[in-house]
């Protein structure tokens, strides 16, 4: 039988998941980041947000010292978002502690910095999302962000998973539209019931196909607070001129380089919007044709200490690296040092 939350059934899940990562950071010695509270600007709530990549030791463990650090180079990069940890941050791959762990890590990284940060807290099944979403609450992040269940046959899964959501948390929350139930097809429609019931999940990430004309249904309307791209910001260029309000996408080693297609996009000078769009994709393709190029870039451009992976060992080859290196020029006009 299909289990209904109801407001009671989330106040009591979010209860035993306080106490629950209180035992979890107690025998993890995780200790609770001192939190400033602050309340996010609307101007804050678009520009680039970076999903972070998760790095890795050469033994595969996660890397936390690199994932504060890469914190302070997206900052000089000029982002103006952090998320983490979601698709591009190996988000499948991390285990509920080593995911407890790295949101702590970030809360203190970001620190007073001016940079929103958005904790992820999607989970295959409501009863885990609302543990994680409540863990994530009392560190106090900016916003929040969630991909649907992936366990469940129909919209009323979305529908109750996103609605106990909300009964989590009253800040802004980024409904990220991965498709994760097959056959499914997250209506935009549903996005709008959800935003018109609850104000604060009027933020979406749209990747759904077809996406231009999904971002076109939902930019503009009342009850939407943001739109933002994805996909790698593949198709970034065309989702500026259709309104949206900025890119939530695993980018780190071309943050700097979006940053400048963003500024220029607000100044109205789409030839250079164009111009750089150019060249990014240029890389997006060796990244795609090259397997372990993007883990090559981060720790090319000192992001992080060592191109591991969990699970994956990619070895480059001269011909490869060269391309990469070639490719690579293209944004030395837009890279920061």
């Amino acid at each position: 039988m299909k289990k209904t939350y109801t407001r009671r059934d989330s106040l009591r899940l979010m209860a035993s998941a306080a106490i629950g990562s209180r035992v979890i950071g107690s025998d993890q010695s995780f200790a609770t980041p001192t939190l400033s509270g602050r309340a996010p600007r609307d101007e804050d709530l678009r520009g680039i947000f970076v999903i972070l990549a998760t790095p890795y030791t050469q033994s595969g463990t996660v890397d936390y010292d690199d994932l504060a650090s890469q914190v302070e180079w997206l900052d000089r990069a000029g982002a103006h978002g952090l998320v983490w940890p979601q698709n591009s941050s190996d988000y499948a791959r991390l285990t509920t502690e080593e995911i407890m762990r790295g949101m702590e890590v970030l809360v203190r990284a970001n620190g007073e910095r001016s940079t929103t940060l958005v904790l992820g807290v999607q989970q295959d099944a409501t009863r885990e999302m609302v543990e994680l979403a409540t863990f994530a609450e009392h560190l106090a992040p900016d916003m929040m962000i969630a991909m649907p269940p992936k366990v469940g046959d129909s919209l009323d899964e979305y529908r109750e998973y996103y609605g106990a959501l909300a009964e989590v948390t009253t800040r802004p929350v980024i409904i990220q539209t991965t498709p994760n139930l097959p056959g499914v097809e997250f209506e935009t429609e549903l996005i709008h019931e959800l935003a018109r019931r609850y104000p604060h999940l009027g933020y979406v990430e749209e990747e759904s196909q077809p996406v231009f004309d999904r971002i076109s249904a939902l930019v503009g309307q009342p009850e939407i607070q943001r739109v933002f791209s994805a996909m790698r910001g593949r198709y970034f260029a065309y989702d500026l001129r259709l309104g949206v309000d900025g890119l939530v996408s695993g980018m780190s080693m071309y943050a700097d380089v979006f940053v400048r297609m963003w500024a220029a996009s607000r100044n109205g000078d789409w030839d250079e919007v164009r111009d750089i769009h150019g060249k990014l994709l240029v890389m997006l393709t060796c990244e795609q044709e090259i397997p372990g190029a993007g883990r090559y870039l981060l720790q090319r451009r000192g992001i992080f200490k060592s191109s591991a992976q969990r699970g994956r060992d990619v070895l480059l080859s001269p011909v490869q690296i060269a391309e990469i290196e070639h490719n690579l020029k293209g944004l030395e006009p837009y890279l920061t040092s």
